[in-house]
């Protein structure tokens, strides 16, 4: 099953804490930065701050040159894939993909389970990470300000024009926390596969002992940041694709989660989609195939409203 809300209106301008992004970093974006083409492999990455370990000069199927490298972030562990054709530094501005993995994983979920999806993304010159947050720490404090540290991270290596959001299982908390709050600039859309939304009800359906510790055991501390609390508005102007099972979901039931989310963002969203699959809560195969494709028409349906002043 595959539903779909298109609505023409006019889009809340784009938060940027840091007003970085120029019209002709855009135009650079729109040209490479999503390119069906692999990227022309450059020299290997400069050592990062924070470096621990790399895996250097990867190649994907289509032939793409790209590092991924390990570091630490203030503490905090990330993978980041880079492809060669991405210059440290650089005044041409890069999509970056955040993937948010699910609770009991690690940021090594970039380079397994969401392997074949980030290497898509590599193909088109898209940075791609993926960060511990405490094995999981939901959109509690924690992951808050891990989120906010992989951004000045990111950003402080290379100009960004684009973010893209992918969530799995308990990441989708502070991912769809991220997309409700704005806490990236320049978002343009968000992949929601099998996800958390509504974390005060997850918490009270069971999920104490999993949940809690990344609130402090506090319902108030779970209130501040449950995505759930965001009115329509939040969502006005957005992109969203959320996949979930119309079967037996004990981890994150789409009448909690994916549902409710879908019903709260179709009103004033400029798209919301959904497709449902008969899997339970594992991830179906279509997802990593669709990613790229989704991400790579989100940015320019973003890139045309910004053109029209929308953004």
């Amino acid at each position: 099953m595959d539903d779909a809300t298109r609505t023409s209106r006019p889009s809340r301008s784009g938060v940027s804490r840091r007003g970085f992004l120029a019209a002709s970093a855009t135009v650079a974006l729109g040209a490479a930065g999503l390119a069906a083409a692999p990227p022309a492999a450059g020299a290997p990455l400069p050592r990062l701050p924070g470096e621990v370990r790399r895996l250097q000069g990867q190649v994907t199927a289509r032939g793409t040159v790209y590092d991924a490298v390990e570091v630490d972030i203030r503490g905090d562990r990330a993978w980041i894939a880079v492809p060669r054709s991405v210059v440290p530094g650089s005044r041409t501005a890069v999509g970056v993909a955040w993937f948010y993995h699910g609770s009991g994983s690690s940021h090594e979920a970039l380079l397994n389970g969401f392997g074949y999806e980030m290497r898509q993304l590599v193909d088109r010159g898209v940075v791609c990470i993926c960060q511990d947050a405490g094995g999981n720490g939901y959109a509690g404090p924690y992951a808050m300000r891990v989120q906010a540290d992989g951004w000045e991270y990111v950003s402080s290596l290379c100009k960004v024009g684009a973010n893209f959001l992918r969530a799995t299982s308990g990441g989708g908390a502070l991912a769809a926390e991220v997309l409700g709050a704005k806490l990236l600039p320049d978002i343009v859309g968000l992949y929601f596969v099998n996800a958390l939304w509504d974390v005060r009800r997850a918490y009270e359906l069971g999920g104490r002992t999993e949940i809690g510790p990344a609130y402090g055991y506090s319902t108030a501390a779970v209130d501040r940041t449950n995505p759930a609390r965001h009115p329509s508005s939040a969502w006005a102007g957005d992109r969203i694709r959320i996949v979930h099972t119309t079967t037996l979901d004990l981890v994150t039931p789409a009448a909690v989660h994916a549902i409710p989310f879908y019903e709260r963002a179709r009103p004033t969203a400029a798209e919301v989609t959904r497709r449902t699959h008969t899997l339970g809560h594992t991830t179906p195969r279509f997802v990593a195939d669709e990613v790229p494709l989704y991400f790579r028409r989100w940015w320019e349906a973003w890139m045309s409203e910004k053109a029209r002043g929308l953004r």
